[in-house]
């Protein structure tokens, strides 16, 4: 099965498609991937793989078709989501656990304030998608979101992901 997720940064979606990889035992691809010139004629060869794309890498509707199935992520809070963005950006760390200082943000408030309109411009065009599954982070941790892509997929999850641990507040999100 070929998977898209379609997505923007810190939105839970390497921990999502990393469940999905081992799950469907299948490679997982990052943005990285996508440069690669003769990107849809390689993915057109694979069968078993997931890839994660941003509306700023390329549009929905010009990949979809080539995907047995899309997952459109987006984050309810966007005020955390820019938190997270920030911070990352400035520390560089994007797949480990980190804890925010308590006066980063005051400090960085002017960046902060940039990001928030850029997550909600990128989120108006998530949303826009069709012929997919929406989910937001919240729901993937907190409300059942496996289920629902239990259901989209057709499958049942032999792992779950486990909302303790995720990276931010100095813990690492495992699958458990």
């Amino acid at each position: 099965m070929k998977i898209l997720i379609y997505t923007t940064h810190r939105t839970g979606s390497t921990s999502l498609a990393e469940l999905l990889m081992v799950h469907f035992k299948c490679e997982y691809k990052r943005e990285g991937f996508f440069k690669n010139k003769n990107f849809i004629k390689n993915i057109e060869k694979i069968d078993n793989i997931i890839i994660k794309l941003t509306p700023k890498e390329i549009e929905y509707n010009s990949i979809r078709n080539i995907f047995d199935k899309c997952i459109v992520l987006t984050r309810e809070s966007v005020v955390d989501q820019a938190e997270s963005r920030v911070y990352a950006e400035h520390v560089n760390k994007y797949f480990v656990p980190y804890k925010i200082e308590k006066d980063f943000f005051k400090i960085h408030k002017s960046e902060l304030d940039r990001m928030i309109p850029i997550i909600e411009s990128e989120n108006k065009i998530l949303k826009e998608c069709t012929d997919c599954l929406h989910i937001t982070y919240e729901e993937l941790y907190y409300n059942g979101g496996l289920e629902k892509i239990e259901n989209y997929l057709n499958t049942s999850m032999i792992l779950k992901l486990d909302n303790s641990k995720k990276y931010r507040d100095g813990k690492k999100q495992n699958l458990l």
